[in-house]
Parts: C-alpha cells; sequence; structure tokens
C-alpha cells in the first residue's frame, strides 16, 4: 500500500466533529460571546463574595454541574436562569452589551494628518451628531 493510499484511509471523507465545532461557533457567535462575559462577571462576583460554585448551585437549586456549564461560557442562558443569578448575587449581568455600547459613544477619537506634524489625536466624549465637545490634543 502507497503512502498516498494509506493516508488516504486515514483521512475521513465526511465532516468531522472540529468542522462542526467550527460550523457552530460561526453561527453562534454573538451569544456564545455574551455567555463568555455573563460566565466572567458570575465568576468575579462569586469571588468577590466569597462563594463556591457549589454554593451558587444550592441556592439557584440546581446541579452544581450545570452551574459549572453556566461558568465556562458554554451554555445559552435562559431568562430565568440570568433572574435568578442576578438576584442571587445582586449584581447586574445582562448589562454588558449595553455598557461596551456606551462606552463606544462617550469615548471617540480622530487622528489629524497636517503638513506641518505628523498627526493630531483629538478625543470627544459624549459624543453625537449635533454636538462634539473637544477634550485633548
Amino acid at each position: 500500500m502507497a503512502n498516498k493510499e494509506k493516508f488516504l484511509s486515514l483521512v475521513s471523507s465526511t465532516n468531522n466533529e472540529t468542522q462542526e465545532g467550527i460550523c457552530f461557533r460561526k453561527e453562534n457567535k454573538a451569544w456564545l460571546r455574551e455567555s463568555k462575559n455573563i460566565a466572567f462577571k458570575v465568576l468575579k462576583t462569586l469571588k468577590h463574595q466569597g462563594l463556591s460554585q457549589k454554593d451558587l448551585a444550592e441556592q439557584m437549586g440546581v446541579s452544581p454541574q450545570y452551574v459549572n456549564k453556566l461558568v465556562k461560557g458554554k451554555e445559552n442562558f435562559t431568562l430565568e436562569t440570568l433572574v435568578k443569578l442576578q438576584s442571587i448575587l445582586d449584581t447586574p449581568l445582562l448589562a454588558s452589551y449595553y455598557e461596551e455600547n456606551s462606552a463606544k459613544e462617550k469615548q471617540h477619537s480622530v487622528q489629524i494628518f497636517s503638513r506641518t506634524t505628523s498627526y493630531q489625536r483629538i478625543e470627544y466624549s459624549e459624543y453625537n451628531s449635533l454636538q462634539k465637545k473637544v477634550i485633548g490634543l
């Protein structure tokens, strides 16, 4: 048997798990990113409050394995789960989308090129289309 034939016998002609995983991550990129952000907030809050994942599981009335899936950031949270987490941890979990977008609106910078200087950086705060406030050069 030639090397090429050996190689072809080892290679699968159908989609494998890796390709399926890549496709899944591409199709679900938005909620996976948000899920990881929420998981990070949960872990950070647990550490700050001195709670374990097992303590959180008991308070939520779920298994520790389920909480482990939540904090790995690979779980598609239900609204019920998010509300339970927010009330138990007393921290906003859904606000990350709005926090990121408000931060983008509040801080903008523009590079201005001229013949005399290479560039100047101007930063804007409270950006909107009607009014721009320059806070630095």
